[in-house]
C-alpha cells in the first residue's frame, strides 16, 4: 500500500516525537473529561443501563475510528481531515468542509475557556470568582505566547498532562467503584430500547475530538503508521475509561451526579476534598488540552487552506482567539450554552462531508469492502444523530 506524505507545501519539520504525539492524542480523547465532566450527564439518567449505553456508544466509534485510519494510512497532512476530503473529493469540498470545521473550532475555543474560568475552578475555589475575568483573558494569552515562543516544550508538558490524566481517571473510576460497588452492572435493557439507543449515541459522540491528532502528521516521522497507532491507542484508553465510568454510575445516588464536575463531587464525598479539589484542577487541564490541541488544529489547517506561512497562521489565530475570549466576557456565565449548539452541529456537519465522500476514495483506489460500507454508515448515522439531536432535542 503506498503511502503519501504532504504538509500542504508549508514547512513544519519533523519536529515531533512519537511519545509527545501519542501524549497528545490521549488528550484529543480528554478521558478525565469525558468521565468526571460529561458522562454523568449523557448517561446519568439510564443508570440502570448505563453501562449497556457506554458499550455500545464505544464499539459504535469504530466506524469513524475505521475510516480515520484507513485514510491516514496513506495521508498524513498538516491538513488533518481537509486532507482526507480533498484527496477523496477535490480541493472544492475540502474547502466547505474546511470552513465549516474552523467555525466550529473558534466557537468552541473561547466557550470552553469560558467553561473553566467562570464554572470549573470556582467549583472547587470559590475564592477564585473575582479572578474569573482575569483567567478568561490570562489562559487564552498563556496559551497563545507559550505555542509561540516554546511550541516543542509545550507540546511536551501537554503530552505529559495527557498522561497524567488517565492515571486520574482511573483514581476516579477506583474510588466511585470502591463505594457505589457493581451489584447491579447496568449491562441489561432495563429502559425503554430508544431511550438506551439515545444515551449510546451521545455516548459515542463523545469521542469526536479524536481526530485532533491527524493536524499534525506533517510533524511526526513515519507520520502515517504512528498517526495509526495513536488513534488506536488513544481510543481504546478512553472507551474503556467510558465503559468503566459507565459502570460506576449504576449505583451512584442521583444526588453525586450534580455540579460542575459531577465526578469531583462524588469523590469528594467518599474520598475527601483534597482528592476533590485535584480532579477539579485535573478536569480543569483535561479541557484546556482539548483547547490547545484545537488552537494548534486551526493554525495547520489554516495554512493548508491558504497562502499564509505558519507564523501568519498563528498570530491570526492567536488575535482571533483572544479578541473572541475578550468579547466573551460581555456574556461570560452563558458563554458555553450559547456557542456549544453552533459549535456542535458545524463540527458535526463538517465531519459529515469526510464520511459521506470515504466511499468514494476507496472505490477509486478499487479498496471498498464490506467493512468500508458499514463503517461509513455508522459514522454517518453519528453525526446526523448529533445535528438533530443537537438542534431537536425532542425529536430523539
Amino acid at each position: 500500500m503506498s503511502q503519501v506524505v504532504s504538509s500542504g507545501g508549508r514547512p513544519f519539520g519533523r519536529s515531533m516525537r512519537a511519545p509527545v504525539f501519542y501524549g497528545l492524542a490521549l488528550g484529543s480523547t480528554a478521558p478525565l473529561a469525558l468521565v468526571a465532566v460529561f458522562l454523568p450527564g449523557v448517561l446519568g439518567g439510564l443508570r440502570a443501563s448505563a453501562t449497556l449505553a457506554g458499550v455500545v456508544g464505544a464499539a459504535a466509534f469504530l466506524g469513524p475510528l475505521l475510516v480515520w485510519r484507513r485514510y491516514a494510512a496513506e495521508i498524513a497532512s498538516a491538513g488533518g481531515l481537509y486532507a482526507y476530503v480533498e484527496r477523496a473529493a477535490g480541493t472544492n469540498v475540502a474547502r466547505v468542509h474546511g470552513a465549516i470545521w474552523i467555525v466550529s473550532y473558534f466557537l468552541y475555543l473561547p466557550s470552553t475557556v469560558s467553561q473553566v474560568a467562570y464554572a470549573v475552578l470556582p467549583s472547587a475555589y470559590p475564592a477564585m470568582g473575582g479572578l474569573r475575568p482575569a483567567l478568561e483573558l490570562v489562559i487564552p494569552a498563556a496559551l497563545v505566547v507559550g505555542l509561540a515562543f516554546w511550541r516543542l516544550g509545550l507540546y511536551a508538558v501537554t503530552a505529559l498532562v495527557g498522561v497524567a490524566l488517565v492515571v486520574v481517571t482511573v483514581v476516579v473510576a477506583a474510588v466511585e467503584l470502591a463505594h457505589s460497588g457493581t451489584g447491579s452492572a447496568g449491562i441489561g435493557l432495563h429502559v425503554p430500547a430508544v431511550t438506551a439507543g439515545n444515551g449510546a449515541a451521545a455516548a459515542s459522540l463523545l469521542f469526536v475530538c479524536a481526530s485532533l491528532p491527524l493536524y499534525f502528521g506533517a510533524e511526526l516521522e513515519r507520520a502515517t503508521a504512528r498517526t495509526r497507532r495513536g488513534l488506536s491507542v488513544a481510543f481504546a484508553v478512553a472507551a474503556g475509561a467510558l465503559v468503566v465510568g459507565a459502570l460506576a454510575l449504576v449505583n451512584l445516588p442521583p444526588a453525586l451526579l450534580g455540579g460542575e464536575v459531577p465526578g469531583a463531587t462524588a469523590v469528594g464525598v467518599f474520598a475527601g476534598r483534597g482528592l476533590a479539589d485535584v480532579v477539579v484542577l485535573a478536569a480543569a487541564a483535561s479541557l484546556l488540552v482539548l483547547v490547545l490541541l484545537e488552537y494548534v488544529a486551526i493554525t495547520r489547517l489554516l495554512t493548508v487552506m491558504t497562502p499564509l506561512r505558519p507564523r501568519s497562521s498563528e498570530a491570526v489565530v492567536g488575535g482571533t482567539f483572544l479578541l473572541s475570549c475578550a468579547l466573551s466576557l460581555l456574556g461570560p456565565d452563558g458563554a458555553y450554552e450559547q456557542l456549544l449548539e453552533p459549535s456542535l452541529v458545524a463540527l458535526y456537519l463538517s465531519l459529515l462531508v469526510v464520511f459521506v465522500v470515504y466511499p468514494r476514495w476507496r472505490a477509486r483506489e478499487r479498496r471498498l469492502d464490506a467493512a468500508d460500507v458499514v463503517a461509513t454508515a455508522l459514522a454517518t448515522a453519528l453525526m446526523l444523530y448529533g445535528v438533530l439531536a443537537t438542534l431537536v432535542p425532542s425529536a430523539v
